[in-house]
């Protein structure tokens, strides 16, 4: 019975460069699974925002709709009454169909938001109605965005993170294909038992002191012969090291651009939010004021129909 081992000394640093490099994809990997992570939490968060407004949008059509409903109504009994042409009757008939219209298309696009969360959850759609059980409304959000310094908030992104560590780990790759253009120096040693039925010797002597072996060596290689494909790999390794800088430099930019194009998209939305719900607010109030002078008879059903329409 033998046990052997070997040894060979890092003077070159091929052992410390390799430990480096897995060390380095195996961050990488971490920072992917990073990366996918924080895409799966904005899908999730985009497809619920969508279905909070597909819920609202609805209910905003259904509220015109019965509007719209009263003014048909309006109209149908002053024309029974002589009072207005049909004219008016059918344009305010017009508007409640194509109002009420909308609204399945609305109910089909809240559907299709809520069978990909399911998805994305990876659960049932019949989960996700249970999940969204509750108060509906539109998530409200700060004024304020707390980005920290630019380069700070590039550091923080995964996929930036990987890509410099894909980098990191070819670097390494370069000093282990230069490590291997060098000599290399191995010990190696075995030690055991032997035991044979010469002399009066027995399998039970194997395992004594006497019948100990033991033996050392060194070895030395130099692949003087192989130089040029060595030089060639060392080449091969520095241009995907190349690649792996531009990558990360592209990634960078890309990060950069979508972070300024976000913080400004955002800031954009909250003041158009702002001029957007004082423009409904006077639309429903004109929506008010025509009908109230429709009803006096101070002004057509034109006037009537070209607020509500605004309005919806």
């Amino acid at each position: 019975i033998l046990f052997s081992s070997s040894w060979e000394i890092d003077f070159w640093g091929k052992y410390r460069r390799t430990i480096e490099s897995d060390r380095a994809t195996f961050l990488g990997t971490i920072a992917s699974y990073d990366d996918a992570l924080v895409t799966l939490i904005a899908d999730v968060a985009t497809s619920y925002v969508n279905i909070r407004t597909s819920e609202e949008r609805i209910r905003v059509a259904e509220r015109n709709a019965q509007s719209q409903r009263q003014s048909f109504q309006l109209t149908e009994a002053q024309f029974k009454s002589g009072e207005t042409d049909e004219l008016d009757m059918r344009q305010a008939e017009t508007l409640v169909g194509q109002t009420e219209a909308q609204i399945p298309h609305l109910q089909n696009t809240l559907n299709q938001t809520k069978n990909g969360l399911a998805v994305q959850l990876g659960i049932t759609p019949d989960e996700v109605d249970r999940l969204l059980a509750g108060p509906s409304h539109i998530p409200a959000v700060s004024g304020e965005v707390a980005a920290g310094i630019p380069h700070d908030l590039l550091r923080r992104r995964p996929d930036v993170r990987a890509a410099g560590l894909t980098a990191a780990s070819q670097n390494a790759l370069i000093g282990v294909a230069k490590a291997n253009m060098f000599p290399a120096l191995s010990l190696s040693g075995e030690f055991g038992f032997h035991s044979n039925n010469e002399d009066h010797h027995s399998l039970p002597d194997m395992f004594s002191w006497q019948s100990r072996a033991a033996q050392a060596g060194a070895s030395f290689m130099w692949p003087v012969f192989n130089y040029g494909r060595l030089v060639n790999q060392v080449r091969v390794q520095d241009a995907q090291f190349q690649q792996a800088i531009l990558n990360y430099q592209n990634t960078v930019l890309t990060a950069q651009e979508e972070v300024e194009n976000g913080l400004s998209a955002f800031y954009t939305e909250l003041q158009a939010l702002s001029n957007l719900t004082a423009a409904a607010t006077a639309a429903h109030r004109s929506t008010e004021l025509s009908l109230i002078h429709y009803r006096s008879g101070e002004t057509t059903y034109t006037t009537v129909l070209s607020t509500t329409t605004s309005t919806a």
